[in-house]
C-alpha cells in the first residue's frame, strides 16, 4: 500500500513541479521577513541529506531556535530564505541518520523529545499498537534514544533540545493539572539531563486547544510548535508556530513540495471531498495515524 501511495504522490509532486506551483511557493518563502519551518520524524539518511542539499542550492539559510526567538520577540532580522529545521519524537535512528548530516553540514536543528519515553523503555506507542510493555528494558527493542545518547547529542553546538511532553500526550485531551505535569516534568527532566535551559516545545501530533499557552508561558517556554501549515512571519504567535511536515520515506519530489509549502494546498481539494464523510472522531484518528506514515 505504501508503495502505491508513494507512486501516486510522486506523480502528483512531479506535476506540481512542472506546473510552476513549487516555484511560486519558493518565491514566497524567499521574501524578506519570512521563515520556512520544516519538520521531520524519522527520515532515512539519503532523503534528509538530499533535502538539506536542495535547500542550500536554492538560496535558503538555516537558523536556530535562538534566532527564531529573537525574530518573534525582539524583531531581529533573519536572512533571506531563512529555514528552521526540527524533528519530533527522539528516534534512536537519528544517531546514524540525522546527527552525522547535521554535524557535517553544520545545520542547526531542534529535537523535540518525550522525556518519559526516553527515561523508560524507549518504546514509541504508535510503533507497537499502543502496547509499550513488549521488550521493555532491552537496548535492541528501543525506538527512542537513551538518556546517555541524549546527553551526548545535546553537547553538539548544532543541536537544541525541546520538550514534547513526558509521555507523548496529546495535550488537547488533558485537564489543566495533567497538562502542567506533562509540560513541567518534561522540561525539568530534559534540563537536568542536558544542563541547558529548555525553552521550546512541540505539541504531540500537532493537536492543541489553547489552554496550553498560559502554562507554557508560566513554565518558561518561549516557543511552541504546531503542525499547522504556514510560513512564520512577525505576526506569528510564538506559542502556535506552524511547520511544514516532510514525511518519512517519501519520494524526493514530494519532499520538495512539502518543504516549500506547496503540498498541503494541492491536497486540500481531495481532503475536502473525502473529509465530508468523516466524523470529528474519525478525523482525529486519521491525524493520529500520521505518526505511522505520511503527514
Amino acid at each position: 500500500m505504501s508503495f502505491i501511495r508513494n507512486m501516486i504522490c510522486e506523480c502528483l509532486a512531479v506535476g506540481l513541479l512542472a506546473s510552476g506551483r513549487v516555484r511560486r511557493a519558493k518565491a514566497a518563502a524567499l521574501r524578506p521577513g519570512v521563515i520556512t519551518p520544516i519538520y521531520f520524524h524519522n527520515p532515512n539518511k539519503k532523503l534528509f541529506d538530499r533535502c538539506i542539499q536542495w535547500l542550500v542550492d536554492h538560496g535558503y539559510t538555516f537558523i536556530s531556535t535562538n534566532d527564531l526567538v529573537d525574530f518573534l520577540y525582539f524583531g531581529k532580522p533573519v536572512p533571506t530564505g531563512a529555514v528552521w529545521i526540527s524533528f519530533d519524537d527522539g528516534y534512536k535512528d537519528w544517531l546514524d541518520t540525522i546527527v552525522p548530516v547535521v554535524r557535517r553540514r553544520n545545520v542547526p536543528v531542534t529535537l523535540f523529545i518525550p522525556s518519559g519515553i526516553v527515561e523508560n523503555n524507549g518504546l514509541l506507542p504508535w510503533m507497537h499498537g499502543g502496547n509499550t510493555d513488549a521488550g521493555a528494558g532491552t537496548q535492541d527493542s528501543r525506538d527512542a534514544v537513551t538518556i546517555s545518547d541524549l546527553k551526548k547529542i545535546a553537547t553538539y553546538p548544532e543541536v537544541t533540545i525541546g520538550g514534547h511532553t513526558v509521555n507523548h500526550a496529546v495535550t488537547q485531551d488533558l485537564e489543566e493539572p495533567q497538562t502542567r505535569f506533562e509540560l513541567g516534568d518534561s522540561k525539568r527532566a530534559l534540563e537536568a539531563w542536558t544542563g541547558s535551559t529548555v525553552s521550546c516545545f512541540a505539541y504531540p501530533v500537532g493537536l492543541y486547544d489553547g489552554h496550553e499557552k498560559p502554562l507554557l508561558k508560566e513554565l518558561g517556554y518561549q516557543i511552541a510548535a504546531t503542525t499547522d501549515h504556514a510560513f512564520i512571519t512577525r505576526k506569528t504567535d510564538p506559542y502556535f508556530v506552524p511547520r511544514f511536515c516532510v514525511s518519512d520515506n517519501i519520494s524526493f519530489p514530494e519532499a520538495i513540495c512539502n518543504m516549500v509549502g506547496a503540498w498541503q494546498p494541492a491536497l486540500q481539494p481531495l481532503k475536502a471531498v473525502f473529509g465530508r464523510s468523516l466524523s470529528r472522531k474519525e478525523s482525529r484518528s486519521l491525524r493520529l495515524e500520521t505518526k505511522k506514515g505520511a503527514c
